[in-house]
């Protein structure tokens, strides 16, 4: 643990992944602690020190840990964000889920490497064909030929990333970030996170786009240009594949087939009708014309928004299993250890804040995924 503040260990620059989580501007945090705004920006450019007395005001203000100014620079906030989002996202909602990731990021990777859980290797698994990759990682995963992705929360986990859910909640409900990860070359415990409330087939989706970013795009450096980027196109290609493969698609699904056809479908495999009908299409076994008809039709019902047959909720388990295998068994712990507020550390690890919970349900093995399938031969 370290000591607990010391003039010489705090970085000012921590005060700007601060403000950026919180959404607010340096004057705005200047009034609220008391403080002009020269001085915000003088301590986070390095220009004078981060004084301890107004790192304590400002750690007892938001939640934090006196540590969580001692955290040095991570490897796991260098490469490129990727984001599930919507057009309408605005830039200040994106700088607050990239800030609140990041931090999330350095857990993960930090609680997965002192369990002894296995790092995330796609070498062997990655095709230029991402139907062929899909292929792949589904083998690797023991699914049988054209069997539905189950769980696709605890699949990702047993590739060894990360998954938190409902990273953190965006104001007024917004729900135009749905995704995030940062793929990038220097991190082998790669973290993937939904943010807001999703419905449970939009979290799968959500989860195997990201994975698709985390498996090719991580020696990317500018940031997609838009939904329509290549690589936002090929990661929702992934993540169709991964969820209801090509060959199922083309033996349960024709020209001719109702709206209400695709429920039963929906049911099985867990894929909403909106990304059923467009994996559809971009297989080619609808045309443009039915594509539109049905989205029309879509509209009409009602379920663009609320789709009936409910799909199971998945939750993750691996970084709660982690964190108290590797760091500590409380949140408070946790976030003094690490340097994260008490609040996320509650929210991402399920941990209790202060007392200690015995066992685990649903605990996944903390083996490489190859031993453990040769084990189960």
């Amino acid at each position: 643990m370290r000591p607990r503040g010391g003039n010489a260990e705090l970085r000012g620059a921590r005060l700007i992944t601060l403000r950026k989580m919180q959404g607010v501007t340096q004057t705005d945090l200047a009034r609220e602690v008391g403080v002009t705004q020269g001085f915000i920006s003088h301590i986070e450019n390095g220009i004078r020190p981060l004084p301890l007395d107004f790192a304590r005001t400002v750690s007892d203000m938001y939640g934090l840990p006196i540590e969580f100014f001692s955290v040095p620079p991570s490897l796991t906030s260098e490469g490129m964000a990727t984001f599930r989002k919507s057009s309408k996202a605005t830039v200040r909602e994106g700088d607050r889920v990239e800030a609140v990731f990041d931090e999330a990021a350095r857990l993960f990777a930090a609680a997965s490497e002192a369990s002894g859980y296995h790092a995330a290797d796609f070498a062997d698994l990655r095709d230029y064909d991402e139907e062929v990759t899909a292929q792949n990682v589904r083998s690797a995963l023991g699914i049988s030929e054209g069997a539905p992705l189950l769980n696709a929360t605890r699949a990702v986990e047993r590739l060894g990333v990360g998954v938190v859910k409902d990273l953190v909640d965006l104001p007024d409900g917004s729900s135009d970030h749905s995704g995030v990860s940062r793929p990038n070359p220097y991190v082998d415990r790669p973290l993937i996170a939904t943010v807001g409330g999703q419905p449970p087939a939009v979290v799968r989706m959500t989860v195997m786009h990201e994975l698709a970013h985390v498996i090719y795009d991580r020696e990317k450096h500018e940031p997609f240009r838009g939904t329509r980027s290549p690589e936002e196109r090929r990661a929702f290609r992934f993540a169709g594949a991964m969820l209801i493969p090509a060959d199922v698609v083309r033996s349960r699904v024709t020209e001719s087939l109702t709206l209400e056809g695709y429920l039963p479908i929906k049911a099985e495999y867990g894929v909403s009708v909106a990304a059923l009908i467009m994996r559809a299409s971009t297989l080619k076994v609808i045309s443009p014309q039915r594509k539109r008809s049905l989205f029309i039709q879509l509209s009409s019902a009602g379920w663009r928004k609320n789709e009936p047959v409910p799909v199971a909720e998945e939750h993750p388990v691996l970084l709660q299993q982690a964190t108290e295998r590797g760091i500590a068994t409380t949140a408070r712990e946790v976030a003094i250890k690490v340097g994260i507020s008490y609040s996320q550390a509650a929210r991402w690890t399920g941990l209790p804040m202060d007392r200690h919970v015995d066992g685990l349900a649903d605990v996944i093995e903390l083996r490489p995924l190859r031993q453990v399938r040769r084990q189960r031969q």
